[in-house]
């Protein structure tokens, strides 16, 4: 056997019989699909029951574990070279696992990978991800590496390592956490390919939204590379995930940059991460967050632009676009 792909299931039952038939239609055809029914409610069990293919197996579990105890669940009774992974509201597109398979057999060193994503239902537009291991190592502190949900992982490390998730972590954000105790182990990269089509709707918004849980999960996260940081510290990085609890005014983005440097500093002292790639997801944290500054008031982006840079030309140019376009704006409202 090829390929295992693990469903976990929990109330999708409006969704996942697409999900599941996306992959047994698709071009790769020497595949097992193990979909885990996380004790839904709602008749998701019965839906993927009704579903006639050899290739599915179904693991129906007696109570609720959670998205990580039903990925365990998943990857236990995988028999595949490689064990994939789909969320059961979302499309793999016809070739996914054909060229995650060709791509896998082709980088022996990589224990996993994944591919872009292209967003549908309240949301529209892709989320692109890192392509080179170094790319996709100096990320895992600024988000995930690889989505889970376009994941393809080589057993072989799975079971060297006893890689699994641990029931103790959050329900949101569990995938994160796996990334970071996969990198301890593998390298990882990604296709420069979309693989899913990712559902946006009001049922998989992310809880991470909940700016406290979200602190705890980052200080979770520096912790796996053996970095302490504080509450403050944390809810400071969220500014480059572009999370906060209370809109940033100027003194926040001075410290957001000095925090920047002192990640900067860590590294270069404890070389966890490539100097290079890291120096650039640094880079794209600052200048990301510019952006977002102009409609909370020109003093808060001001502040952003007086750190100077090879980019300030063209976010003073944004600055001001934005500025006119308010005035316009609040001139017709008047009107």
């Amino acid at each position: 056997m090829k390929v295992s792909v693990v469903i976990p299931v929990f109330n999708k039952s409006a969704h996942v019989r697409a999900a599941v038939e996306s992959i047994l239609q698709g071009t790769w055809r020497e595949l097992e699909v193990i979909a885990v029914d996380d004790h839904s409610t709602d008749g998701s069990l019965a839906v993927l029951r009704g579903i006639d293919d050899p290739r599915l197996r179904i693991l129906a579990l007696p109570s609720n574990v959670g998205p990580a105890g039903a990925a365990n669940a998943g990857m236990a009774a995988a028999r595949g070279e490689y064990v994939a992974r789909l969320d059961a509201d979302d499309l793999a597109v016809p070739e996914r696992i054909a060229m995650q398979v060709a791509f896998m057999d082709a980088h022996p060193h990589l224990g996993g990978s994944s591919g872009h994503l292209r967003l549908f239902g309240d949301s529209t537009g892709e989320w692109r991800l890192p392509l080179s291991p170094d790319a996709c190592r100096a990320r895992i502190l600024f988000g995930t590496p690889l989505v889970q949900g376009g994941s393809i992982l080589r057993r072989s490390v799975l079971e060297a390592h006893q890689l699994r998730y641990d029931p103790s972590w959050p329900r949101v954000g569990e995938d994160w956490l796996f990334w970071c105790r996969l990198l301890h182990v593998t390298e990882v990269g990604n296709l420069d390919e979309v693989l899913i089509h990712y559902r946006r709707d009001g049922d998989n918004v992310s809880r991470t939204s909940d700016h406290p849980r979200f602190v705890q999960l980052l200080q979770r996260v520096f912790a796996s590379f053996g970095i302490t940081i504080t509450e403050e510290e944390a809810s400071l990085h969220a500014l480059a995930m572009r999370r906060w609890d209370v809109p940033p005014d100027a003194a926040r983005v001075h410290a957001f940059k000095a925090w920047l440097q002192r990640l900067d500093d860590m590294n270069t002292e404890r070389r966890l991460f490539p100097t290079a790639a890291f120096r650039t997801q640094l880079d794209l944290a600052w200048r990301g967050l510019f952006h977002h500054l102009p409609a909370l008031g020109t003093r808060t982006a001001l502040a952003h632009l007086r750190h100077g840079g090879p980019h300030t030309g063209d976010h003073l140019a944004y600055l001001v676009k934005h500025r006119i376009n308010h005035m316009i704006g609040r001139g017709r409202n008047k009107g």
